[in-house]
């Protein structure tokens, strides 16, 4: 039995022993398919265009396809079986815009190797490496990819599910795979060979580096969330199935605990926040993505604390939402009576992405389209002829695209931005900083693209914030570049990360409280 896969890194063959789930056989053979929901047939949106020996077209499945898509060859992937030689067409993640540039402070170059330097930021949704010259520091490649787990699920806390469920092996062979397909673009890039590299450094959220090590995820999915393994260690390449054949040790760097993770650390170590002291005043750090992670620094104390956001802001969630590629609405300006939208590429629009998200919602607010509770009015405002019907309620298409945000597209926004919102203000509470706009560095692609004007507008910052905040880039990449290339800063990350203190949100009575007032969205003057 073949199932012939066509993507747009190319066709290959997978030999599969019997009938399987399509989304299971995708998954097992680390196909570019995005699957939010895990393949749990809630989310909709693995669709492809298959043909062959293929399951009959199930009622679910034809409600959810429609007869148009159906006839086109569209099918779900979560809900169709491989009965015998099948093909499958996939175009999900093609043209992803993926965040690698990060600015670097000045340390002192003591690298960890004597040639050749990899660094690798493992995000939920996206890979970013860089390969570096290690005698002069020189950055000689870059290479990005998205995360071939994807296919387990948008969330680290599905794939620590499917990984706790017996799948650990195949999402450590995803990611080990997504790796050393970086690693052979950056040496062909830089026209340098593989046995060259001698030094590595691989950051990424505790999940992420779980996931990795086939580490039993148990400890971190489970009540009372206390990791057994915070990292911070050296591990050799093959452990890892990593083709590095110069390189004696990768170091995978050191989580603060369960869900404040090692690329919270770098971004630290990137964003300087780990060198402040008190006469510097307090300052800020978060990486606003599927896992929002944040550390405050005030009066000589680190505190941190993340919040489960979801999906939202990389596109998943959300009825048409996609990464940010071409085709993707990017940002959305509500001026003089109308809205304009920007597309990413300049086409057609296929869907939004989260900056696009996070600007649709400031606009649908200023222009009374939604209200403070995230109600989607039908009428009351100039808009009315945007309103559309999706499965029985009121949805609003973003004008000049097909681009439709529905009312649970809003209640999701509202979910994502209330957690950050509210991550920052118990952050802020602990510190005896209520009410107080601090410097704050947004660290990931998402913050980059993000106007800090809407998130102020929708709640997604506190009041005052967005004049005093800027964005770091790939800060987590730049953090492990600046371990990779220094000695002092790799010892310096393991003090910061020891040093810092977890709120755990989960047991703040403060978070609990804040979270549902942060939901609603800012009363509009």
């Amino acid at each position: 039995m073949i199932l012939t896969i066509h993507s747009p890194g190319g066709t290959r063959t997978a030999a599969l022993p019997g009938p399987a789930r399509l989304s299971e056989a995708l998954a097992l053979h680390q196909a570019p398919l995005a699957m939010p929901c895990g393949g749990r047939r809630r989310c909709r949106k693995c669709r492809v265009r298959a043909q062959g020996a293929l399951s009959p077209v199930s009622e679910e499945e034809r409600a959810a396809l429609g007869e148009d898509a159906l006839a086109q060859g569209f099918r779900l992937a979560c809900m169709t079986t491989v009965e015998g030689d099948a093909q499958v067409t996939l175009g999900e993640g093609s043209g992803a815009q993926i965040l690698t540039a990060g600015s670097l402070p000045e340390f002192p170059l003591e690298p960890l190797g004597k040639r050749l330097g990899m660094a690798v930021d493992i995000g939920t949704t996206t890979l970013a490496a860089y390969l570096y010259r290690l005698s002069d520091g020189v950055l000689l490649a870059t290479a990005t990819a998205l995360n071939p787990q994807a296919p387990f699920g948008a969330d680290v806390i599905s794939r620590l599910q499917k990984s706790h469920e017996g799948q650990s092996r195949a999402l450590a062979q995803a990611i080990r795979q997504g790796l050393n397909g970086l690693i052979g673009r950056l040496c062909e890039t830089a026209r340098a060979e593989r046995g060259e590299i001698d030094a590595a450094v691989i950051t990424g959220n505790t999940a992420m580096a779980y996931l990795l090590t086939e580490q039993p995820p148990q400890s971190i999915i489970f009540v009372p969330f206390r990791q057994d393994r915070s990292f911070g260690e050296w591990l050799p390449p093959a452990d890892l199935e990593l083709d590095l054949p110069g390189c004696r040790a990768v170091y995978v760097t050191r989580c603060i605990s369960a869900y404040v993770g090692g690329d919270i650390t770098m971004a630290a170590m990137a964003a300087s926040l780990f060198r402040r002291t008190p006469t510097d005043g307090p300052s800020l750090l978060a990486d606003i993505g599927t896992n929002g992670e944040m550390v405050l620094y005030h009066d000589g104390a680190w505190y941190c604390c993340s919040t489960a956001a979801g999906p939202t802001f990389e596109g998943a969630g959300i009825s048409m939402g996609m990464t940010a590629r071409d085709g993707a609405v990017a940002a959305v300006e509500y001026r003089d009576g109308g809205m304009v939208s920007t597309v990413l590429g300049g086409g057609e629009a296929k869907g939004i992405c989260g900056s696009g998200i996070i600007d649709a919602a400031a606009a649908l607010l200023a222009a009374g389209v939604v209200d403070e509770t995230g109600y989607l009015c039908e009428d009351g405002h100039g808009f009315e002829d945007q309103i559309a019907d999706v499965d029985g309620r009121a949805a609003f298409r973003l004008p000049g695209t097909g681009v439709v945000l529905t009312q649970g597209d809003i209640r999701a926004v509202q979910l994502a931005k209330g957690a950050i919102c509210a991550g920052i203000r118990t952050l802020l509470h602990q510190a005896g900083l209520d009410g107080a706009a601090v410097p704050l560095d947004i660290a990931g692609g998402f913050g980059s693209y993000l106007r800090v004007a809407s998130a102020e507008a929708i709640g997604l910052i506190p009041p005052g914030f967005a004049a005093r905040t800027r964005a770091m880039g790939n800060a987590a990449g730049a953090g492990a570049s600046m371990v990779l290339l220094s000695r002092p800063m790799l010892e310096a990350s393991e003090d910061f990360s020891r040093r810092a203190q977890t709120v755990e949100l989960s047991e703040s009575r403060y978070f609990m409280d804040a979270y549902p007032e942060n939901m609603l969205f800012p009363e509009q003057e």
